[in-house]
């Protein structure tokens, strides 16, 4: 079967959608599925990398960090039509989603497409009140879906925010997942040593890890602000906060005001082979952002034996079990009492990390793909 996947962002971009395009092309492949990707470029230069395309793009004017292509014919177009792909899959509601749906129409195959991001929230976020949201969700929602034969979406809170837009095309529930693998590796106690040392915080048990994009929707202020009130009661906790964004800068600031200052660690951007150093030496997994469909975060945390304490969301159905593997919380003095529960309690802590192993499992990158290549066959018709 050929498979044609399109994304705006893939190898070359650090985000949820990127990271998922690229765990299913890999576990695709790697069983023995004919699998392209057409994707764009963080440059003007369009070039390719064996069976991935990248086309030459423009940062988007509001949002820098999302690129557009202006491209409507290109020799590497003429490719994938002549290729002849059996279904596209397309996983954005960008630039790289047009050039997709002409390659599906020139090779009469159906189009998948993936929502990953509630697109109006992420653009009309400053201004996110309910009825500004709904009366942009679901004009956008017609428009960027319409040509898909099926929507899949990876949790059912993202297929009931569709059906709260009014959006009648089929749909099904198809988690993300993970390589399990490479969240499960141990490393040496002196390179655990080393990193303690580097950040300058003891290792005792009671650091907590936030692994996001710094930005407003992801809500890490609310964090900061709960974890001074930890302090109060625990002054030996520290918070480790692992990724990039917008509001880096704001954060810092923040985390320099007295009631934080010299417990709040800045690592920036980690590559992705390193990621689960960052998670091993946590104590428990953070999270305030209400704003995820199923965030690769959450299931990272769980592939390496964390428990998580995150604020109350749909989107932690069959991910997080309140009291299991972590707690979710509503309010402040509900995320203390959790996160002095974890620290103070190694017994229940070393539970709830077993339970987390035992949970990801349910969401490997093999699992995803099986369901997705079950889809495609029923597409096609092909057994």
């Amino acid at each position: 079967m050929k498979i044609l996947l399109v994304s705006d962002a893939y190898r070359y971009t650090t985000n949820g959608a990127a990271g998922v395009v690229v765990i299913l092309a890999d576990a695709l492949r790697a069983e023995g599925y004919d699998v392209k990707v057409l994707s764009l470029s963080t440059s003007r230069n369009s070039f390719r990398e064996g069976d991935d395309y990248y086309f030459g793009s423009l940062p988007f004017p509001v949002y820098p960090e999302i690129r557009q292509t202006i491209i409507f014919r290109h020799p590497f177009i003429d490719e994938l039509k002549a290729w002849k792909p059996d279904v596209v899959h397309i996983h954005t509601e960008g630039s790289a989603a047009r050039i997709g749906r002409s390659i599906a129409r020139a090779a009469g195959a159906p189009i998948i497409m993936t929502m990953h991001t509630d697109y109006a929230q992420f653009v009309f976020h400053s201004h996110s009140n309910a009825r500004i949201l709904k009366m942009a969700g679901k004009p956008l929602t017609s428009y960027f879906y319409r040509r898909a034969s099926v929507v899949t979406t990876p949790s059912r809170k993202a297929k009931m925010l569709m059906e709260s837009y009014h959006f009648k095309k089929k749909m099904c529930v198809i988690p993300n997942g993970i390589k399990l693998g490479r969240f499960q590796t141990d490393y040496p106690a002196r390179e655990r040593a080393a990193m303690f040392e580097d950040w300058g915080l003891p290792d005792n048990g009671k650091l907590f890890v936030i692994v996001s994009r710094l930005s407003a929707e992801k809500n890490i202020e609310e964090i900061l602000d709960y974890f001074a009130g930890l302090l109060q009661k625990e002054p030996e906790a520290n918070l480790l906060i692992a990724g990039d964004g917008p509001d880096m800068h704001h954060l810092q600031k923040r985390a320099e005001e007295p009631d934080l200052a010299g417990h709040v660690v800045f690592a920036g951007r980690i590559a992705q082979d390193d990621l689960y150093r960052y998670y091993k030496a946590g104590t428990a997994f953070l999270s305030a952002s209400t704003f995820e469909m199923h965030s690769l975060t959450y299931l990272e945390a769980l592939a390496s034996g964390l428990p998580l304490i995150c604020r109350e969301d749909p989107c932690l159905e069959g991910v997080l079990a309140n009291g299991r593997n972590g707690y979710t919380y509503r309010e402040r003095e509900e995320f203390i009492d959790d996160c002095l529960e974890l620290i103070r309690n190694k017994p229940l802590r070393d539970r709830m990390a077993a339970c987390s192993l035992r949970r990801s499992e349910t969401f490997s990158d093999r699992a995803m793909a099986g369901r997705m290549v079950k889809l495609y066959r029923r597409l096609t018709g092909r057994s």
